[in-house]
């Protein structure tokens, strides 16, 4: 099902590996649209979020130092050591991230240039069935011993 899309958004794991793969062209959203959402970590950053008058600044300074220090998060960034799908970070709106798929959906050379980029990064696509080939191999040479 992934295959047969024409670009996908998604946030940060293995999916940005499996998107790479196929060659879908793809959109990482990583919001902090919902700062609240600290005030229930445990430990003393949860406890610092929920003190009154400034649990919203220290919530959004944790974050914006998170932001800065973790780099790039989706795997073919990671492999290609710079942003080649983007991140979208921090307080994210929809006619942002629209924004952001529209000026890809209307660039079609683009578009094709990012799917050929992800396919590349993500290596060779037929190595699973090399490694089984040669597991079989390997089986059948010691059955014969």
């Amino acid at each position: 099902m992934l295959q047969r899309a024409h670009i996908a958004v998604t946030t940060v794991g293995a999916n940005t590996a499996e998107l790479a793969a196929l060659g879908v062209p793809f959109v990482v959203l990583l919001p902090s649209n919902q700062l609240d959402a600290m005030r229930t970590w445990p430990g003393l950053s949860g406890w610092l979020a929920r003190l009154p008058g400034v649990g919203s600044g220290v919530a959004r300074l944790v974050n914006w130092i998170a932001f800065r220090r973790l780099g790039l998060l989706a795997w073919p960034n990671i492999w290609a050591g710079e942003e080649v799908v983007p991140e979208l970070r921090g307080h994210l709106t929809p006619h942002q991230v629209a924004d952001v798929l529209d000026r890809l959906r209307h660039d079609p050379i683009a578009l094709q240039s990012l799917r050929d980029r992800l396919i590349h990064l993500a290596g060779d696509r037929h190595a699973a069935q090399r490694l089984v080939a040669h597991l079989q191999q390997l089986l059948s040479a010691s059955e014969d011993r």
